[in-house]
């Protein structure tokens, strides 16, 4: 119960951090405000509450697996991107980097609840296993419902080479999240 409380706190922090943040660089000009971007190309900015990212950031909350320093750990990264709504579904599709290499993964989703968590596969099962290739790289790609309420996106390694079902395994002893972030929407 500790470990689903401490994780769930984890979660909560993970997603304030990672919460995009706009930037406005080269404002200026007269009357008439201008954004522009490194190369001088004017942009306009519209503010907007955004719900999703599509970037999943290293997470050592679980710990680092034996073998692996947490500045190796914490140097993966993910990017996400999601297809348009077919057949009342869509794809998710994670390109990531400096994983474990061949490396035993699998999505989950998760809710924060207000005390713990709910959270299952991502794209059910055996769907939500993947490997990294001997680089550490990895492009996988899940479905899910398009009227999911899914709020995070987990990417979980397997240190004991073992998925375990619906339930990730013990969490920082065999499993550990390696990559986390918002649940990717559609438009």
């Amino acid at each position: 119960m500790k470990r689903l409380i401490l994780s769930s706190l984890s979660i909560l922090l993970l997603s304030a951090i990672i919460l995009p943040t706009v930037k406005a660089k080269g404002v200026g000009g007269t009357g008439k405000k201008n954004l522009t971007t490194d190369d001088g190309i004017s942009r306009i900015l519209i503010a907007q509450n955004q719900t999703s990212s599509g970037m999943l950031m290293a997470n050592a909350d679980n710990g680092t697996p034996d073998g692996l320093t947490q500045e190796q750990w914490l140097a993966a990264k993910g990017e996400v991107s999601v297809s348009p709504v077919k057949d009342n579904s869509y794809t998710v599709t994670l390109k990531a980097s400096n994983l474990v290499p061949n490396g035993l993964y699998t999505f989950w989703w998760v809710n924060k609840k207000v005390v713990g968590m709910d959270m299952g596969p991502a794209g059910g099962t055996p769907g939500n296993e993947f490997k990294a290739d001997s680089n550490g790289n990895a492009t996988a790609t899940i479905t899910v419902p398009a009227n999911n309420n899914y709020q995070m996106l987990a990417v979980a390694y397997h240190a004991d080479n073992k998925t375990h079902g619906q339930m990730p395994g013990e969490m920082g002893k065999v499993t550990f999240t390696h990559l986390m972030g918002n649940f990717p929407k559609t438009n």
